[in-house]
Formats: structure tokens, sequence, C-alpha cells
């Protein structure tokens, strides 16, 4: 995996990073995609929804399968299982979900560097797809960040991905490139910059001031496959409400085309996410919101008129 390539990121995403919207991205220029993490103990349990969640479909390669858990050897286990699908392993010490951190899971172990020595480790001595990792810049203070880079680096992980806010912070207040700049002087494997990217310009203005790698998007491409088309033409060209509709019913046909199982809460969950900003969303996003069935959903949308 040559990561020397790659500029601009889908950033893995919850209930939202699915198979068909990671192909949507890259379509629009992702250069690169990664699934929503997945439980490291469900995964060695089979655990049926695992399954549906690590689909890779050959168009949207590379693609990271990024996986979570506290325990070394489960980790392992999990990543065993995973690497004949997977191009990349990518291991989650992000996550400020308290369903994952009360489980000594995701950022929580930001608290504990031995333990996240010791999970990368074993991967990188036992997988042979590459490894990756993803972290925050601590729990609640910012003063091990660059500590805890480092100790990263030196388990053998091929790149490092920093999102520029703690676990406290979760997703509010404004990302500090400070830190990832201070990260990216202090490591030599390539580094991924996290938080507040939203469009060409801010991703422009993150490589110019971190002089990081390449950069993660997450939030900013909820209903917007169209940044990385952006950061590709190196222009914010305007995003239209029909520009919206017209990506969403793509979305729906990768859904279909690739078998990809999506229930009616899933879809209903990325409507909503490409009419926001559209004038009279409220009334639209009343109608999303009200309907039963998937089919309901996508007729709404696909008989929208301004």
């Amino acid at each position: 995996m040559d990561f020397s390539n790659i500029r601009y990121i889908l950033s893995p995403m919850a209930s939202f990073t699915d198979a068909a919207f990671r192909l949507l991205c890259k379509r629009y220029g992702a250069d690169y995609v990664v699934t929503e993490f997945v439980s490291a103990e469900a995964v060695v349990r089979d655990n049926w929804k695992t399954e549906e969640m690590t689909f890779i479909s050959e168009e949207e390669r590379p693609c990271a399968i990024q996986i979570f858990g506290p325990y070394p050897e489960v980790m392992v286990k999990a990543a065993q299982k995973l690497e004949k699908k997977a191009d990349v392993i990518d291991v989650n010490f992000g996550c400020p979900a308290p369903k994952i951190t009360k489980k000594c899971g995701g950022a929580a172990l930001l608290d504990n560097p031995q333990t996240i020595k010791e999970i990368l480790e074993e991967l990188v001595s036992t997988i042979k797809k590459p490894v990756t990792a993803k972290m925050r810049l601590g729990t609640s203070t910012k003063e091990n960040a660059v500590e805890i880079a480092k100790v990263i680096e030196k388990t053998g992980v091929k790149a490092l991905a920093v999102h520029a806010r703690t676990l406290r912070q979760g997703y509010a207040g404004q990302a500090d490139w400070d830190k990832i700049k201070e990260i990216k002087q202090a490591i030599s494997i390539p580094l991924f910059g996290n938080g507040d990217v939203v469009n060409y310009s801010s991703a422009k203005k993150m490589f110019e001031y971190t002089k990081c790698d390449a950069v993660l998007i997450g939030r900013g491409a909820l209903g917007n496959p169209f940044v990385f088309s952006q950061c590709k033409k190196e222009n914010d060209f305007e995003i239209t409400p029909e520009m919206r509709i017209k990506a969403f019913q793509d979305y729906i046909k990768i859904v279909d085309e690739k078998n990809i199982r999506r229930n009616s809460g899933d879809i209903k969950g990325q409507a909503l996410q490409f009419i926001k900003g559209i004038q009279g969303a409220r009334k639209l996003r009343d109608k999303v919101c009200s309907a039963k069935t998937r089919e309901e959903i996508v007729d709404i949308l696909v008989n929208w008129k301004l």
C-alpha cells in the first residue's frame, strides 16, 4: 500500500460510511476510504452485522477496515479474520462515544499508551496487511499528544491519523491544527490531519499550515461527496440542491447495484444529510422523517421540486 499518492480521505463515521457512501465518495474524488469502525470482539464472535459493515466492493479500493477494542489478543484475532478483504487494518484510538469509551475502547485508550503500544506491536508483527492508527489529542488535555504519537510510530504502523480534538471535546469547538503541526514535526511516518476540513479552501489551509501528508474529511462529507471534487478541482464551486438530490439518488443506485443491506433507518439517516441546507429543507425533512419505508423516502426525494 503506497500512501504517498493519497491526499483526500473519507474519514470513518459510524452509521454513515457504509459501502455505498464510500463508493459514492470515491466516484467524486476521494483517494482513500475507511469503513465505519467495527468491534474486534464482534468480529471474533462472527456477528452477522460485522460482515455487512466490512463488505468492500472492488471499485472502492484502496479501503481500510477500522477496528476497535482494548484487548491485544482479540484485536489480533479480528485483524486476522479481516485482512483477507481489507487493504489496510486501521485501529481506532479516537472515538469519543460513551458506549465505546466506557468499555475502555476508542479514545479512552489514550490514557493507557502501554496498551496502545501492545495492540499495535502485536498487529504489526502478526498480520501481513499494513497497519495504521487514528488518535485524538488526549482524553481531557493535549499535553501528551506528541508523546503518544511517538509511541504509535515506534510500533511500526505505516501512517497515523490525528483528529485534533480531545475526547472531552467530542466534536465541539475548534480543531487544534497547532497540535497536528507539532506531531508532524515529531514523527516521520505519513500524518493525516483531521478536523474542520469542509471544502477545498479549508483543506488547502490545513496542508499549508500543518504540512500534513493527507487530510481526512468526515462530517464535511456527509450528504456532500462533492467536497472531494472541490478538492481535486481546487475550486469551491457552488453545490446546488439539485446536485445534492441527484447524489442521493446515485447513492440509492449503488445500494441496489451492489446489493448492500441498508434498512429504512439507514436510508433515512443518509437522506437527512443530503437535504441539509436546501431551501424548504424543514418541510422536506418532516416528510422524510414521517416516511415509513425506504421506498417512501426515495420517492419523496426523487419527486422533490424546489
